[in-house]
Parts: structure tokens; sequence; C-alpha cells
């Protein structure tokens, strides 16, 4: 399920704040021809924490029914309530998406215990699809560490994997180590400069915003992996890493906003606290990307 590249969507709104859910169609379209492994839906580049329950919920329905089945999505639950998570999961079940994702608990700092038997309400109320935990602890205050994964794999068959945002490398070949006892177990990394060298170590693919603005790259990193083609996929690496800084590194969502907008997707807009980015001199930047996409790649679609 999680492999290769997950691209984390954004989401277009309308000049009045609204979600536009045509141009959301025309953008999934989009991803799912640049040949993108999956999509996580409505996570934190998506600002779905920003949105309402039922925003999220045609966003659900929306990217399973432009996507289709050869593409994964992976729908993102979370909110602060677990009413509302759980509400989220049975609207994730009836649009037919083949897996959710789940923060641990969010803002409130909480014991291993707590932590654990929160994850376990999650996982019981989903045991009739599959489960992944979102470890993200610069946002989610949280840390998931390998103890709670290790419990928790053993105790549900439905939990399937994580996408680790932590950045800690570390933590992270400790996660890999887990798949010797759990061959389900399944890892993404959430940090672009990592994603080669993440598969190397035995990581599955990537969880990444900017994939989901310039997919390209990433998609020719992974094939050359599989491949055996090291040596090229580090020199497409190597650019996937420039066009990623150009644009943020995936923590500027009024930035890729704006990357978007360049490639034809939205007006910009995001939704408060964050402010949208007007900078005519980043088109250049874009341009700049556009060029190295289309010479090295020459797959736009």
């Amino acid at each position: 399920m999680i492999e290769g590249v997950i691209a984390a969507h954004l989401t277009l709104f309308k000049e009045n704040g609204n979600v536009d859910y045509k141009e959301m169609e025309r953008y999934f379209d989009f991803l799912r021809r640049k040949g993108v492994n999956g999509v996580f839906v409505c996570g934190t580049t998506s600002e779905g924490l920003l949105m309402s329950t039922r925003e999220r919920e045609e966003i659900f329905k929306i990217s399973k029914s432009v996507i289709g089945d050869d593409v994964k999505i992976i729908a993102h639950c979370s909110s602060l309530k677990i009413e509302e998570t759980k509400a989220l999961i049975s609207s994730a079940k009836k649009a037919g998406d083949d897996a959710i994702a789940i923060l641990p608990p969010l803002y409130y700092r909480v014991s291993e215990d707590e932590m654990l038997n929160y994850f376990s309400e999650v996982m019981s109320f989903a045991s009739d699809i599959p489960v992944y935990i979102y470890n993200i602890p610069s946002l989610a205050v949280n840390v998931v560490n390998v103890k709670i994964v290790y419990e928790l794999l053993r105790k549900f068959d439905n939990f399937f994997g994580m996408k680790d945002s932590s950045g800690d490398f570390g933590a992270i070949t400790k996660f890999v180590e887990l798949k010797q006892t759990f061959h389900r177990f399944e890892i993404a990394v959430g940090f672009d400069r990592a994603f080669l060298p993440s598969l190397l170590t035995g990581v599955d693919g990537t969880v990444s915003g900017p994939a989901a603005v310039f997919p390209e790259p990433f998609v020719k990193v992974y094939e050359l992996f599989k491949a055996g083609k090291l040596k090229e996929a580090a020199e497409i690496q190597k650019k996937l890493v420039e066009i990623s800084s150009s644009i943020g590194e995936g923590y500027n969502i009024p930035m890729l906003k704006e990357a978007l907008k360049f490639r034809g997707f939205g007006n910009g807009g995001v939704r408060l606290p964050l402010i949208q980015t007007n900078k005519e001199d980043f088109r250049q930047t874009i341009d700049r990307d556009e060029e190295e996409i289309e010479k090295i790649f020459s797959s736009k679609k």
C-alpha cells in the first residue's frame, strides 16, 4: 500500500474560500497521469485540519472516484476529537478508499499508555480497513516510538505501517528492523532529502508535498531504484532535492500553493492562519524547475 511515491496533495480553494471540488478533480487526474503510486488525502499540506469534516469527506470521495483503483488512496482521518476521527474513518470506508492514516493524540502531551490506548481504540473501530500511523512530532507534539509500534503490530492485524516525518534517521532504521518480524509492516519517510537514502535502508517510499507539485523527479527516482540503476537514481535525487528546496521542501504551504498555481492548478489561496504568497519573482523559480523537469525527464503529460 505505502510504496514508491505517495503525493500529499494540496487543496484548491475558490476566491470565496470554499473548496473548489471541480478543480480538485482535475488536479487528482493530473497526479494519476504523472504516475504516482498513491495519494495521501487530507494530510498536512492539504490543510486538512483547517477543513470541516464534511469537506474532508467530500475529498475522500472525489479522490477515489477520479483516481480509481490503480493508485492507492490513504485517507488521513485525524481530528482532536475521537468522535470526528471515527466519523471520518467511516466516510473513508464508504468512499472506497484503500487505507486510513491517523496521527497520535494532538495538542495534549500523553504517556505511552495513553497513546497505546488511543491507537487501540481507533484500530479496533477501523478493524476492516488498513491503518497507518502518521508520526510528525514537530506538529503533533507526541512522538510515536518503536515500542508503541511493536505493541500495536503484535495486537492489530489491520495495522500495516507508518509515515514518519520525524527526520530522525536513527529511529527510522529501527522501524525498518520491525519488517523482519512483521512482514506486512511498511514505512514511508516524509522528508525529500532522505528519499533515495531511505529506500536503500529498506524504507518502502515517501509521502511528499513537493511530489504533489512536481511528481516527475520523485517518480523517476523510484523507477530507477526499482530497476537497480542506483547511479542514475542518485543523479536524479540531486535534482529532486534542488527542486524541492526551491519550493520550501514541503514546509511552506503557501509557497507550494503558488508553485501549483504556476503549474496550472488553483489560485494559490490558503486558509487562515496561513497567508497567500504573492511573489512574481517566484515565477522564474518555477519556470526553471519545469525546464529542468522537461529537459531531464521528458515526462510532461
